[in-house]
């Protein structure tokens, strides 16, 4: 049984439990206290309020999957610590015994963006970038223009979120911590999705955007295709395979722009999301996830849902 760490309100989760049903369990972080859960140093059971159970016996694979995204309204700072104490124990114990699918919530705190800019360069054209305190080495960046972007993806007090943008270089606060970039010309964003050892690529155009960042102008209509399939080449494959294998990783999102006939990455992203390019599943990715997360022998057994939809307490708690 899939064991699926999560949040309530998240789509792709709904997805992978329509499709699994009996075979993945999943927990939702920021309704913790719904669940009947005793975790001892021999042992672990979590049940739901629909009487559904996984236990350490029963667990066949978990995968994290965005459950800190979510908060936990009207909890005391201490309670909310305590459960992501007890949540982040829960994977470590899935992790200890080579459970684990997709990579872990705090991947990033290993390696980090600048890192990963490196080690890529192996494969890619990568562009100038710089992280700053001070202000310094602003003045040595080459390339012009210069955009700024968040290393975190955090947000602000007042809920704001910094998308990339193009800045004047001399008008930077030096009291803020900057993550630079050199500007990158392209007439598409292109993006990968790593499963396994499967690759699905899709391209974006970017001729009717607004600001610099497709994120910002994302339209989240499941009857409106934004992304459309990409060929990757031979040579882009070996090169993706090579830097999967260097980082150790066999999931996630890679952002590439096309210039010149090249591809330049821009990030890797260990848990990005997927559902928005094939919402349709016109292209299997949701099929290969399921096969990725789950042997065979799992699968093949799997109750097929029927035509009736089910009630949204049935998908939260499945």
């Amino acid at each position: 049984m899939l064991l699926l760490i999560t949040g309530s309100r998240d789509g792709t989760s709904d997805a992978i439990c329509r499709k699994l049903e009996n075979k993945v369990f999943r927990i939702n972080y920021d309704l913790f206290n719904e669940y009947f859960f005793e975790f001892t140093p021999d042992k672990w059971q979590i049940s739901n309020p629909l009487g559904h159970t996984i236990s350490s016996e029963s667990i066949s694979t978990c995968l994290w999957w965005k459950a800190f995204n979510f908060d936990l309204v009207d909890q005391d700072n201490f309670v909310v610590e305590e459960v992501k104490y007890i949540f982040r124990e829960l994977y470590a114990w899935c992790r200890l015994r080579k459970l684990t699918k997709g990579n872990p919530y705090n991947f990033h705190n290993s390696l980090g963006k600048i890192n990963l800019l490196d080690i890529a360069s192996k494969y890619f054209v990568v562009p100038e970038t710089l992280i700053s305190f001070q202000c310094a080495g602003v003045k040595d960046l080459k390339k012009s223009p210069i955009v700024a972007k968040s290393l975190s993806s955090a947000l602000t007090n007042n809920k704001a979120s910094l998308l990339t943008t193009e800045v004047d270089t001399s008008r930077l606060d030096p009291k803020f911590p900057w993550y630079l970039q050199e500007k990158v010309e392209s007439d598409f964003d292109i993006t990968v999705v790593v499963c396994g050892e499967k690759f699905f690529a899709y391209e974006k155009t970017r001729k009717n955007l607004k600001g610099l960042d497709w994120r910002g102008e994302q339209n989240f209509d499941p009857n409106i295709r934004e992304w459309s399939k990409f060929d990757l080449t031979h040579e882009e494959c070996d090169a993706l395979k090579g830097f999967c294998k260097d980082i150790k990783v066999d999931w996630g999102r890679v952002d590439f722009m096309k210039r010149d006939g090249e591809l330049v990455f821009l990030e890797y992203n260990a848990n990005g999301q997927w559902m928005f390019l094939d919402y349709h599943e016109e292209d299997g990715i949701l099929t290969s996830v399921l096969d990725y997360l789950l042997p065979k022998r799992f699968l093949n057994d799997a109750i097929t849902l029927s035509k009736k939809d089910k009630r949204r307490t049935n998908r939260i708690f499945t």
